[in-house]
């Protein structure tokens, strides 16, 4: 392979529209299937823990509990500590299967598959 084929591999394999494929909503596998309510949500390096489909007076809406950032390195996502509604969470590790389209949480315990959701556009609530 001449230099400059091996320079654009490399390129390709780094920009923004590889990790494109990782953009999306995954939600906790239950029994194969992804449970599409508390979702994690990445998109451009940008994490959201979201409460989707919440029945306001407004009608359904979705409800950020936290927002953080992410980074990606091969198989390995590496989501910063978050503050969250609840408590501040430490910081998560996955590891994403691109062939099973799952990612798989390996820090903090315990242990969890997610899958993907129908992807969407949010739809925030207002105060």
């Amino acid at each position: 392979m001449k230099p400059a084929a091996a320079l654009l591999v490399l390129t390709i394999g780094a920009s923004p529209a590889a990790a494109a494929s990782l953009d999306g909503i995954w939600g906790v596998d239950r029994d194969g299937a992804a449970d599409c309510t508390l979702v994690m949500v990445l998109r451009d390096g940008t994490y959201a823990k979201v409460l989707l489909d919440l029945g306001t007076t407004q009608g359904k809406r979705d409800s950020i509990a936290g927002t953080s950032t992410y980074t990606l390195t091969g198989d390995r996502i590496e989501i910063a500590p978050t503050l969250s509604f609840a408590r501040p969470e430490p910081r998560q590790v996955l590891h994403w299967d691109p062939v099973g389209d799952v990612l798989l949480r390996v820090e903090p315990a315990p242990r969890l598959t997610y899958r993907r959701c129908p992807d969407r556009p949010l739809n925030p609530m207002t105060r």
